[in-house]
This record gives C-alpha cells, structure tokens and sequence, in this order.
C-alpha cells in the first residue's frame, strides 16, 4: 500500500514537472511572441513614421523633375538666372539606347528589374548574406526604382530613414510607371563622372559619339561607373605639370579657361569585365561577344568630348555657382557629385548679393572699353589700340627677346584653316615618318600645342585666337633628341587626310586635326573689375573679361597677376602706420642696394629726389622708399597683416608662394612684398577685398556672393555670413585712408577722381608691372571699394598706357555708380590730431620750414593722439653764405657778400662719393659744410692799409686847405692824387 502510494507521487510529481516545463516553455514562446509583436509595433510604428515624412510624389511628372532648375537671384530677389542643365543632361527616348546598355545597367545594378515590386526583397536577403561572408558592405540592394526615387527626391545621406523612405517612394513609382519609363528616367538622370549626367552625356564625355553608337565594351564600361562616379571613369583630368612620364595621355579637356590632360584610368576595366561576365551569365550575350567585348581596345576607344559648363552667362553668376558647390560640401556635408546634382537639378533659390543695375552699368562700360580710353580718331592709330604694336618683318607680334608672341593669322593659318608648316622645316624619312622643327609647334611632354595667332577687328581692338593642340596620342608620335617632332607613318598611314603637300612645298595639316581652334578670339587687353560694399563683405559686382560677345569661360577676377605698386599699402605702410610710424616720418630716396651690391630697386622716375615723408611716399609711389620701410618693419610683420586681410590663407588655399613651400623661388622677400613682384601675384578680387578692410575701419570682411540658399521647399540649407577680422585700429585705418585720398587729389593717381564734380572723395593706388604687363587701380569712397585690372592675357604684350589707363577707366565705371549719391566725407575717428608739421623732417614746423628754398614745407598733417611729434625741425638750418664762393661766410668775407640762407642738413651726411657721383635732387639744398676760402686775412690785412692811408691823407689835404682861399680850386691835387694813387 505504502509502495502503490509512493508510486503515485512519484507519478503526480512527474506530471507535475512535465505540466511545470510545459508552462515555462509556453511562457518563453509567449514572451517571444509578444516581444516580436512588439518590436514589429514599433519597427512599423518608426517605419510609418518614417513614411510619413516622406515627400508627396507624382511620379507622373517625372520628366519635370529630371530638369528641375535652380535660380540665383539679385540682392532684391529678382531671377538673375536660370541654371540649365541640358548642356551636360541630355535626355534621350529608350529606343535610341542600346539593348547592351540597357542589360548592362540592369545586369549589375538590379538583374530582377522586370520582375520586382520596386523593392528586391530576394535581393536584399542576398546582400545581406554577401555582407556578412565579406565582414563589411561588400554589395547594395538598392533597385533601379530605388536609385530613380533617390536621385530625384531624396539625399544620398547614408541613414535607415533615407533607406525606409527610397523603399516607398519606389513601390509608389512601381504603381504609376511602366519598367520602361522608370529605365528610361534612370538611364537619363543617373551621373557617370566628368560632370556627365545620363548616359548620352557619358558617351559624349568618354567617347566623343551619341548613345545609339556604342560598342558592348563601351556600353559594360559605362554601365561600371555607377558603382563609384568619382575613380571609376576611363579617364581622370590632371594638370599638365602633375602629369607623370608613366601616364597615358588619351587627350586634354578644357574647363574654366584651363586646359586639363585626360590620363587613361585602368581601375574600371576589372569592373567592366565583371558586367560582361554577368551579363553571359544572364543570356544577354552569348560567349563570342563576350570574348569580342572583353578584348577591346577600351585605351584606343577613348576620345574625351569638348566639355560643355552648364549655365554659363555671366563671371558673377559662375563665381556664385563656385562658391555654393564648394559651400555645399564643406558646410552642408555633401558630396561633390551630390552638391553638383543639388546645384542644377535640385530646384534651389540662391540669393546673390548681385547690385543688378550696378552690374549693368559696368557690362556697358566694358562695352564701349576702347572709346572710354582712346581719344581721337582710331583709323590714324597704327595698329591695334592700347596695345605695344612691336612686329617683326611678317608681321608677327613679338617680346622683348624678338620671339615671336602671336602669329599673324595669314602666317599661322591659311583660309581654309589649315596649319602652315613652311617648306625646309619639315621632311619625310624612308620609313614614311613625318619629321617637323618648327616653332610653331611647342613640344611638352604630353602635347603637342600650337602656338595663337590675332587678328585685329573692326574697333581696332587686338584679337587673340587659341589653335590648341594636335590631335596626337602619344603612341603616335615620338620627339627626337634635336626636339623635332616625329609623326609615325603608320597613323599617317590610317589618317590619309591629316596632311597635303602644295607645289610650293607648304605642308598643310588639317584642322579636323586640332582640338579647340577658336575662330572668335578674344579681345586684348583684357580687363576685370570687382565691387565691393566693403561694411558687409558683399561682392557688388563682378566682370572677368571684355569679351562679352565671346566665351566666358576665363573669369580674370578671379585670375592672379602680379599686383605691382597696388600692393605697397597693404603690405607695407599701413603695417608701417600701426607699428610707430606715422604719415610725418621721413624717408630718403637715395640710391639703394641689393644683396649684390647692385643699385635696386629703380623708381618710376629717373633718379632719386631725397628726403620727403611717408604721405608723399605713398602719394608719389616711390619704390626706394617702399623696399626701405618694408625692411624697417621685417617680412614677418607684413605677412602678418597680409593674413589678416585674407591675402595669405591658414589653409595654404592662397597665392602666397612660402619660403616652406619653395625655398628658392617665393614671396618672402623686399621685390614681392614692397614692390608686387610676387611669384603667382594677387586676383582683382583679393586686392579689392584687401582695400576694403582699410576702408572699413581697419576690419577685414570675407567677401561673399550669395547669402542664403533655400532647397525646392524653401528650407534654408546654406546662411552665408562672412568673417570679420580686425586688422588695425579706426584711427590708423582712416590715416591710411587719409593717405591714399591724397594720392588721388594730389599725387600720381590723379585720374581716379570721380567725375561731373562729385563732391565724392577717392582714396587708393595705382599699381604698374615692370614693362607696363599689368596695370591697376584699387580704391575706394565713402560708399564702395572697387578694383580695375587691365592687361594681356599674353603678358608679353605690352601696353602703351601705364596704371592710369586703369585710374581712368575706374573714375568711369565709379562715376556711373554713384550717380544720385549724396555727397559724403570718410567719417573720422575721435582720436585723431593734427600738427603744422615740417615734411621734410616729420617734426614740427618752424619759421624755417616755411623759407625752404622750393617754398614752405609746413603742412597740416594727421596723427593718432600720442604718437604727435614734440621735437621742432632740425633739419632746416640758417646759414650765413659767402654768395661769390656758395660756401659757409668766413670772418674775413666782405660784409657786402654775406647772406643769410635756408637749407636741409642731413643726418647722417649724404656723401656722392659712396655712390658713384649720383645725388638725389634735393642734395642743392643741402647746407653747405665748407667754408669760404677766398677771402683770408692778408685781404683783411691789406683793405685796413688803404683804410688809414686814405683817412691820413684826408686829414693832411684839410691842413693845407686851411692857408688857402676857399675858392681855389683842387681838383688838379685830386687828379694828382688820385694818378699817384
């Protein structure tokens, strides 16, 4: 009994254990459960969400959206212009794409294209697997649909969100659009590198011919730069001197006036033929078109396309699309290609700082350029205008050297285009090779350019034309140790047409052999110009060129040139003036030397004209004066204010050539710094921002083109607000100001003054390079800062006018701004004093100052309370003079010949002996340290003789007198006397 109740326990106790397990298993699976139904809730409660902020589509308007432009807008808002994009976005149906191109595309991006939803779920789960076998994201899962709702409504941000919204919008577009228009939107949005959008573009890029012409290989090479469009095109663009003698050159690609050689790129063959193979593996071509594609010569296929910039219409709205594409990347976190998509098909609002009536007037000014700066009757000039017309006996323009500069068109192209290769300088070998030393070929190691001709048009203005290069790859040609140019038989044997021969023995190459003959030109001498309000940083205005009827590719205010004397305040005197000098202090040209020994630097005038201040320095731009008080202050201390005015970047992005960066050849030295000798030189936009910070009380404002840009639903994505760096005090920037003002109104840049008698005053610099290569005017008014450059894009052509060919021309375009402008003055800072002051000393005036021998030298001058002189000139001195002898009056001189006299005594004394006999102009004036060796005292000695004899005998002839008559004559004595005497 006790055993049989035993074994029930024992039996109730297993049941029970099996009931207790049951119920914890039960309780697990319920946990999961509603741990998963939870997690689903909130997966697809984020999910929905997520949806939810989705943007509202209609794929139906799909073709709109693939051309949404962008819009830059003037200062008030009103359209400026319309980003276009067909030039590098041309859209082509789906029966004018390749079958091949269409399968490559779906072969590697999304084999079940036909089959799916939108969303490849199969080929997500695939991914996935791929992923983890390869430790990191070694393949996408995104669809084609996917990538078409991506490109056109979302970022290529890299979240859940953006991966949850590309899944919905897809099966949205799924519903409203057949495969093939959702294949035809995407072959002709999706970007391929170089700037190409859509396949038609690529093809043009790489291969230079429509879509419809492609070959297999081609198509699978196109197809593989969607993977990365940034290291996956079959060329990358390098410039010519980072060219390495390893790389294959398949050609040169012009953009922004710069020409860039195209480097073949191996790294996309591997992915071509991983396409080709996927697509044998799908059936969409059989064995022997592979082997055939794989085997293709891609390297020799390759024939870069002319690029086309998209929106090109003018300097200022090119300059704004640079800095917001360069914004978008580095503020907004995009990409380029991402930032580049945004820019022209992202329906953006860009607000410009653009003054549209400003930039109007100067447009017009440039326009009528010629007639602004010649006078008189332009058919009785010789040659073209503005321009030094030195020619040889062809007359080919030519330097300095006597080489030629530019061909005259007749000599360098004949009238069906054809480059001229005289007779003698070429010849044929046995093998059939042509051999040329010519000099209008120009041998490099990757091309072969041809030298510009001109022409001269009808305003008499000089025309430049740029050939380019010979359409050569390198394996076509060899260059001989004589440097002669050999053109292998074997591609002239394959191009029958790239030559003839006439009976004169000309050799004509045919211009279907030329890459970029431009038969337009453009104008020399070129010019830019940049306005600036300089209170807000915002640029005003903007011109990089005269060639208004041409191409605007080369924007020249943004181009750098050597600055010449438009550089002395802003690297010298105004570092001078906020480091203890003032305006006062004196300063003598006299001969100066190099580290050689050797008499430099020259000024623009001959010779040297001695003590003067460093107001008149500046008024007269003297360039002793400048290497002098540069060396005062030290390089160091002038890069340092170069800095703060923006000229000099922390990030190295800046003209500025380092000792660091080229120890042999840089900007840090006295012919750079005090006389604008630099190595790059300085852009017009530069210098104008540079003057702005002396005009804006010595602060420093970046210069901005645009200050807000808001995307397709007026979001604010980019908020433009300039730096601002203080670089000087108010009160020395105003004596800056002050100083240049009187440049204007009474020294060497007369010419700038505005014009209709504007009671508007000008304050700034001309600036001239050696040889007249390039002149400036940068200045100022109470209102705006403006620059003017104006030079050949050849420099070795000079001009015939100096830097007040560019004062003249900014008096003009300033004039028209500022009309309907109240009169204003430069508003003057509290803390400023005057002084009567002497300005050949710097000190205070004295009686002297004012009978200097060349007329009073006492002027009112300006000085930061403080740093006013306390000391009375010393320099001016009253000497008695012996006036027969010019030397100091001796004690024995005759009273008769003594004067008093005003002169400058020099400390320490100039001595012409140390400089070869030269003497500055006032070395007249110098007080004389000589003194007057003619009358001695044997003359004093001899004249007291006569003295006492005549008063002897004066006294003895009244004795006499006194026994005689007073009528008798005796003036027969006197006679006598006077023969005895």
């Amino acid at each position: 009994m006790t055993q049989e109740n035993s074994s029930k326990d024992n039996r109730k106790k297993k049941k029970n254990n099996k009931k207790s397990k049951l119920s914890v298993f039960r309780l697990i699976i319920v946990f999961f459960l509603l741990f998963g139904f939870i997690a689903a809730g909130i997966v697809g409660g984020y999910v929905l969400a997520v949806v939810k902020t989705a943007p509202d589509i209609d794929p139906t308007n799909i073709d709109d959206l693939l051309h949404q432009s962008s819009y830059i807008l003037d200062e008030k808002g009103n359209v400026i212009e319309k980003l276009l994009t067909e030039q590098n976005r041309t859209s082509v149906t789906l029966d004018k794409i390749p079958e091949n191109l269409q399968n490559a595309f779906i072969a590697i991006e999304d084999e079940r294209f036909s089959d799916h939803i939108g969303v490849d779920f199969r080929g997500i789960v695939s991914a996935l697997v791929d992923d983890i076998k390869a430790g990191s994201a070694a393949r996408g899962a995104s669809t084609i649909t996917q990538q078409l709702a991506r490109n056109l409504y979302l970022s290529n941000e890299k979240k859940l969100e953006r991966k949850i919204k590309e899944a919905y919008l897809a099966i949205q577009i799924e519903k409203q659009l057949t495969k093939d228009q959702i294949l035809e939107a995407y072959l002709n949005r999706i970007y391929l590198g170089q700037g190409a959008y859509g396949v038609q573009e690529a093809a043009q890029t790489y291969f230079s011919k429509d879509v419809g012409e492609l070959t297999l290989a081609e198509c699978a090479l196109i197809a593989g730069i969607t993977k990365n469009p940034n290291s996956l095109p079959p060329y990358k663009l390098y410039l010519p001197d980072d060219v390495d003698s390893d790389d294959e050159v398949v050609g040169q690609v012009d953009i922004l006036g710069t020409r860039y050689t195209a480097v073949f790129n191996s790294e996309p063959i591997n992915r071509q033929r991983t396409i080709l193979s996927k697509m044998l593996e799908l059936g969409y071509i059989n064995k022997s078109e592979y082997e055939e594609a794989k085997n293709e010569d891609i390297k020799g296929a390759i024939k870069p396309g002319k690029r086309e910039l998209m929106g090109i219409s003018s300097y200022f709205s090119d300059y704004v699309k640079t800095q917001v594409l360069n914004d978008l990347i580095e503020k907004a976190g995009y990409t380029k290609d991402e930032a580049e998509k945004e820019l022209y098909t992202g329906g953006l609002k860009i607000y410009s700082t653009m003054d549209l009536n400003m930039q109007q007037k100067i447009e017009k000014a440039y326009e009528q350029f010629g007639e602004i700066l010649v006078s008189g009757d332009l058919n009785k000039i010789k040659g073209p205008i503005l321009v030094d017309w030195s020619v040889d006996k062809r007359q080919n323009i030519i330097g300095d050297d006597k080489k030629v500069v530019l061909y005259k068109q007749s000599n360098l192209i004949d009238e069906d285009g054809n480059l001229i290769i005289e007779a003698g300088t070429y010849n044929f070998t046995d093998e059939g090779n042509l051999v040329v030393k010519n000099k209008k070929l120009n041998i490099y190691p990757k091309t072969i350019d041809i030298e510009d001709y001109y022409t001269i048009d009808d305003k008499k203005n000089l025309v430049k034309h740029v050939v380019g290069s010979l359409a050569l790859a390198m394996d076509n040609y060899d260059v001989s140790d004589k440097k002669e140019l050999i053109i292998k038989s074997s591609y002239l044997n394959n191009n029958k047409n790239f030559y003839r021969v006439n009976t004169d023995g000309t050799l004509l190459i045919n211009p279907k052999y030329f890459q970029n003959n431009d038969k337009v030109g453009i104008v020399q001498p070129q010019s830019a110009t940049v306005v600036i309000d300089y209170n807000t940083g915002e640029i005003k205005a903007l011109v990089g060129g005269r060639d208004i009827d041409g191409s605007r590719l080369f924007n020249r205010a943004l181009s750098q040139r050597q600055p010449g004397s438009v550089i002395k305040p802003l690297a010298v005197y105004l570092p001078a003036l906020d480091n203890g000098f003032t305006a006062a202090d004196t300063i003598d040209d006299i001969p100066h030397y190099d580290h050689n020994g050797n008499l430099w630097p020259k000024n623009w005038y001959s010779g040297y004209r001695g003590l003067m201040s460093l107001r008149e320095s500046v008024e007269q731009s003297v360039n002793v004066n400048s290497v002098k008080m540069l060396s005062n202050i030290g390089i160091d201390v002038s890069k340092e204010y170069l800095a703060k005015m923006g000229i000099i970047k922390e990030d190295g992005k800046d003209s500025f050539i380092t000792r660091q960066e080229n120890k042999f050849t840089n900007d840090e030295n006295l012919s750079a710094l005090g006389l604008g000798g630099m190595t790059k030189g300085l852009t017009p936009l530069e210098v104008t921002s540079a003057f702005g910070a002396i005009a804006n009380n010595g602060v420093a404002v970046d210069p901005i083109a645009y200050t807000k840009v808001l995307d397709r639903y007026d979001n604010v994505i980019l908020e433009n607000k300039p730096n601002k760096t203080k670089v000087t005090s108010p009160e020395v920037s105003y004596i800056m100001s002050d100083i240049l003002r009187t440049t204007v109104s009474n020294g060497i840049a007369g010419r700038a003054k505005l014009r209709n008698k504007m009671q508007i005053p000008v304050a700034g610099k001309t600036g001239t390079t050696q040889d007249k290569g390039d002149v400036w005017f940068a200045g100022y008014t109470p209102y705006y800062v403006a620059g003017v450059w104006i030079g050949n894009d050849s420099p070795q052509i000079k001009m015939t006018k100096g830097s007040s060919m560019a004062a003249e021309f900014w008096s003009y375009i300033m004039t028209s701004i500022h009309e309907g402008y109240e009169p204003k003055n430069f508003t003057k800072p509290d803390n400023i004093v005057t002084r009567q002051i002497c300005k050949i000393s710097g000190k205070l005036a004295t009686e002297l100052c004012s009978r200097d021998p060349r007329g009073s030298t006492v002027r009112t001058e300006m000085f930061v309370k403080g740093t006013e002189p306390t000391e009375e000139c010393n320099v001016h001195v009253e000497v008695a003079i012996d006036t027969s002898t010019g030397k100091l009056s001796s004690d024995y001189c005759p009273p008769e010949l003594i004067e008093n006299k005003v002169f400058i005594k020099r400390e320490p004394a100039y001595n012409p002996e140390e400089h070869n006999g030269i003497v500055p102009a006032d070395y007249q004036y110098t007080v004389p340290s000589e003194e007057c060796d003619i009358h001695t005292q044997s003359e004093v000695n001899d004249q007291e003789w006569f003295d006492w004899f005549d008063y002897w005998f004066n006294n003895e002839d009244n004795s006499n007198n006194s026994e005689q008559e007073p009528n008798s004559d005796s003036d027969s004595d006197s006679d006598v006397d006077s023969n005895d005497n």
